[in-house]
This record gives structure tokens, C-alpha cells and sequence, in this order.
């Protein structure tokens, strides 16, 4: 009984509880969830979508490893602390995959694809919605802490059992 509790109730209520506060770092960093601002944002980029195009190719970076390249270089406390920041979001994410979906569905791949899947659609509402700036890069660490995530999973299950769960 108190599996099935914590399989089907206290799991998918962290879960939840994670990607909200995902929600409220990546789109509104910490600020408060304003539906009203959104659909102004969202009715203003489809009026003119040329808005959204221009803040793209003017703010957007869409040349994988560039803003890493540059922030390793420039290794400013607020560079290196994004870059982390970026991995650190989704580990939780990595961890929770298998606990969420199943361990026998997800290995390393799927977990790469899922990160950068929900990665992407961060990436792209910043973008539609006009409240942040999409970064290729941030695609790349966010996967990446994705996949650390479900490697420190595996190794915790490993470490506990003895044996490889792969």
C-alpha cells in the first residue's frame, strides 16, 4: 500500500510540483504566472509575426556552442552560474523520467530526447510568447543535465542493488 501511495500520488505530485517550478524559472524567472500578459504577447506576435522572426535572429542564438564558448571565456560569476543553472534545472527532470514513465521504458536515449524535447518547447514559448530569448545552447545544457539526471538515477539504483539496471 504505501508503494502504490508513493508510486501513484507522491510521485507524480513532486513531478507536477517540478515542472511548475520549472514553468516559473525558465518562463517567468520567479515572477508571477500572468495569463492576461501571455495572451497579449502571444495575440501581438501573431498580428505581426515578423516581431517574433526579427527578436530571434537579433537576440536568439541559434549557433550551437556559442554563448558557452563565450561564457567559459568570459567566466563571469553570472555566466558560469547560467551555464550550471541550466544543467541543474533538468536534473531533476533525468531523475524523475523513469520514476514517472517507467524504468523499463526509459534508458539513456529516450532520456536525451525527452529533455530536449521538453527543453524545446521552453526554448520556443519564450520565443512565441515574447518573455525571454531562445538560446540553442540552453537546449544543449538543459539535455545534458537531462541525461545526468537519469545517469545519477541508474547509478543510484546500481549502487543499491549491486547491479547494472540498464
Amino acid at each position: 500500500m504505501k508503494k502504490i501511495i508513493i508510486q501513484h500520488i507522491i510521485i507524480p505530485a513532486l513531478f507536477a510540483s517540478y515542472i511548475f517550478l520549472l514553468i516559473k524559472v525558465i518562463l517567468f524567472k520567479f515572477g508571477h504566472i500572468d495569463i492576461t500578459f501571455l495572451l497579449g504577447q502571444l495575440q501581438s506576435n501573431l498580428k505581426n509575426p515578423a516581431n517574433m522572426k526579427d527578436r530571434l535572429l537579433l537576440f536568439g542564438n541559434l549557433m550551437p556552442l556559442n554563448e558557452i564558448v563565450t561564457a567559459v571565456q568570459n567566466s563571469t560569476y553570472h555566466n558560469i552560474f547560467n551555464l550550471l543553472g541550466n544543467i541543474a534545472l533538468f536534473i531533476p527532470f533525468g531523475i524523475f523520467l523513469p520514476l514517472v514513465i517507467g524504468k523499463g521504458y526509459i534508458n539513456l536515449k529516450r532520456a536525451c530526447c525527452i529533455s530536449i524535447k521538453v527543453s524545446l518547447c521552453f526554448e520556443v514559448a519564450q520565443a512565441v510568447f515574447n518573455i525571454g530569448i531562445f538560446d540553442v545552447d540552453d537546449l544543449l545544457l538543459n539535455t545534458f543535465g537531462g541525461m545526468l539526471g537519469y545517469a545519477l538515477f541508474k547509478f543510484g539504483i546500481k549502487s543499491k542493488n549491486d547491479q547494472v539496471l540498464l
